[in-house]
């Protein structure tokens, strides 16, 4: 089983589930780890970019 998860998969993981559960989920690991591999490379996670168009759409 592949542990080693790059860039551009947890990019598009990030893109295509609306929570981060489900993209944990999706990629077989903790809500944890994926919370720290988007750190890692920095990108934005759903629930991140949930809060962001939620407080630009109030503003």
């Amino acid at each position: 089983m592949n542990r080693g998860y790059d860039q551009e998969t947890i990019e598009r993981v990030a893109r295509m589930y609306r929570s981060n559960g489900d993209a944990s989920k999706a990629l077989g690991i903790t809500l944890r780890s994926f919370s720290r591999l988007c750190t890692k490379y920095g990108i934005e996670t759903p629930y991140a970019k949930r809060c962001r168009q939620l407080h630009s759409c109030r503003n």
